[in-house]
């Protein structure tokens, strides 16, 4: 509670909410969510007042299209806006609309706040026509920039150039996030360099690192996984023939040198350029998410010409109190934390979220929140920041999400 009065007192001294007294239309609950480093960072609960907000529309162009613009790039800078939303300011007749309750009384925001439905399209737009209109060799996709120059010479001034049109619009910066000058760097998913754009490895290594089967069981699932983006792999009957024949009953289990070869090729082949599509933000997406008695398991897909094609893989394992929970609470927390696993896709998007377990579907889809135990209401809490609707499939047709 220390911390959040703290947070509630900074944001007040900051000018970023004011306290009121008078009663309001409007008032919605706050959640507290806790940061890497100890602090908390407060955020408030506006599903039932975003109902009534109209959203503007102001389309993202296509990572293809902006990734395509970097064509002899070999120096960058990338930029992040300090605090994002929060450097765009509220009406008086707005910011009452955002009063939300705490312990300490309530408060309304200044600032943009975080959870308002079309918050994303209104700082895209004040970032693209008030900081980087009409300025070449800089690209933005919401509080993330990026600044490039064939030479260190075409970089410097236009980085000058964006530094000077920010400090007018009055855009600060956060420094500790700032790269300048660098020859390579993660950007929108990519790993970007003078040699080209590449798949980022930490959305792979799910995939990369994953275990040798060892049974049937495991090889049958890795191989349901391979089958379903199999349309991205070319000539993948062939590739996968000696792990197939190992599902035959005929044949007895043995796991060589010819084997462990198809099955590191296979991996390659699904964490490569043409398997792991490129991120496009006005694609419809879906994540798939699965849970095992020990592990967690997600993908990120995206619909591509009327198929689904994978953007990122990820897994990882439960801890020892994690894996006594309940099957259910097993299932909500892989869900939970496949959202925020691909948060910087997904947030402020409308998405599926996909479950191979039908009970999630109900608790986890417009159930009443005082009606779920406390372990499923703190997922819903950390869920409450994402636009989703939640749907079953059958566990036989998750088989990526299963596998990892």
């Amino acid at each position: 509670m220390g911390k959040v009065k703290e947070e509630i007192d900074r944001m007040e001294k900051m000018g970023v909410i004011t306290k009121v007294e008078d009663p309001t239309e409007w008032c919605a609950g706050m959640v507290v969510v806790p940061k890497k480093s100890g602090a908390v960072r407060i955020c408030v609960d506006f599903t039932n007042m975003n109902q009534a907000v109209r959203r503007e529309k102001f389309i993202l162009p296509s990572v293809e299209h902006t990734l395509g613009m970097l064509a002899g790039a070999t120096v960058f800078s990338k930029l992040d806006a300090n605090m994002g939303f929060w450097q765009v300011p509220l009406t008086e007749e707005s910011a009452k609309y955002t009063t939300f309750i705490t312990p300490f009384g309530r408060y309304y925001f200044n600032r943009l706040p975080f959870g308002i439905a079309s918050a994303p399209e209104h700082f895209q737009k004040m970032m693209v026509t008030e900081v980087t209109s009409g300025l070449a060799g800089v690209l933005c996709h919401m509080d993330d920039i990026l600044v490039w120059g064939k030479t260190q010479e075409e970089h410097d001034v236009r980085l000058h150039a964006l530094l000077e049109k920010a400090q007018k619009a009055g855009i600060t910066l956060n420094i500790d996030k700032c790269e300048f000058t660098c020859h390579k760097v993660r950007f929108l998913g990519h790993v970007i360099s003078a040699a080209g754009v590449q798949p980022d490895p930490e959305k792979t290594s799910a995939v990369q690192k994953m275990g040798a089967p060892t049974n049937v069981s495991e090889l049958r699932s890795f191989l349901g996984m391979v089958n379903q983006l199999g349309r991205f792999i070319p000539n993948l009957a062939e590739k996968d023939k000696v792990l197939r024949d190992l599902l035959s009953k005929k044949n007895h289990w043995y796991w060589g040198p010819e084997q462990q070869t198809a099955f590191e090729r296979l991996k390659k082949e699904l964490s490569s350029t043409p398997v792991l599509t490129l991120y496009d933000p006005n694609s419809v997406l879906k994540i798939s998410a699965d849970a095992s008695s020990f592990g967690l398991g997600a993908v990120l897909l995206q619909k591509s010409n009327a198929e689904w094609a994978p953007v990122a893989y990820a897994s990882g394992a439960m801890t020892a109190t994690e894996q006594r929970y309940a099957q259910v609470e097993k299932e909500a927390l892989t869900a939970t934390w496949a959202c925020e696993r691909f948060s910087c896709f997904v947030l402020g998007r409308s998405f599926e979220l996909e479950t191979d377990h039908k009970p999630l579907v109900s608790l986890l889809g417009g159930k009443a929140l005082d009606d779920l135990p406390p372990r499923i209401q703190r997922f819903i809490i950390r869920l409450m920041r994402y636009n989703y609707k939640i749907s079953h499939v059958a566990g036989k047709n998750l088989w990526t999400a299963d596998t990892l």
